[in-house]
């Protein structure tokens, strides 16, 4: 029962977590904005003169980048605090009802895992070179959170007796 409980709890801080990021990308547009287009635009990279071709400089392009970013964040939060409030449900149920209620907390994490790197160090940090830049680099962040979310996953996923 235990382990249910420290799960429930660890799914309660990155559903905390994730609500935070969206209401931040929201109420606070602008600022977070900027990132996104200073990364996508490849701004202050060293190597903009041979690379700047794979750079994006239309406002309204980082704008649907940016707003696809949160759509995807809004859609991983809903899905982590879902499954959260299932698994408080099933708290006290039998092994197989409590382990099915994880599906949705799962799916969320992986969703965060796959923004995290997928967006973050693997788009921005390689294809638009964000590690080069002084200002605008976001990749140990992003992987601090990849690693934290995997982390999770993997004790999530182990099977409650």
């Amino acid at each position: 029962m235990q382990s249910r409980r420290i799960k429930i709890l660890f799914g309660s801080a990155i559903g905390l977590y994730m609500a935070l990021v969206c209401f931040n990308n929201i109420f606070d547009y602008g600022s977070n904005f900027q990132f996104v287009s200073m990364v996508s635009g490849m701004e202050d990279i060293f190597s903009k003169d041979r690379n700047g071709w794979r750079s994006l400089h239309s406002h309204i392009a980082h704008h649907l980048l940016y707003i696809f970013i949160i759509l995807w964040e809004i859609t991983t939060a809903v899905l982590i605090i879902s499954g959260v409030l299932r698994m408080v449900k099933t708290l006290k149920s039998d092994t197989d009802t409590f382990n099915h209620s994880k599906n949705s907390l799962a799916m969320g994490i992986a969703m965060g895992i796959l923004l995290w790197f997928v967006f973050f160090i693997v788009i921005g940090g390689e294809w638009f070179l964000m590690w080069q830049s002084k200002n605008w680099n976001g990749q140990t962040n992003a992987f601090f959170l990849t690693i934290s979310f995997l982390l999770f996953l993997i004790y999530l996923n182990q099977t409650d007796l």
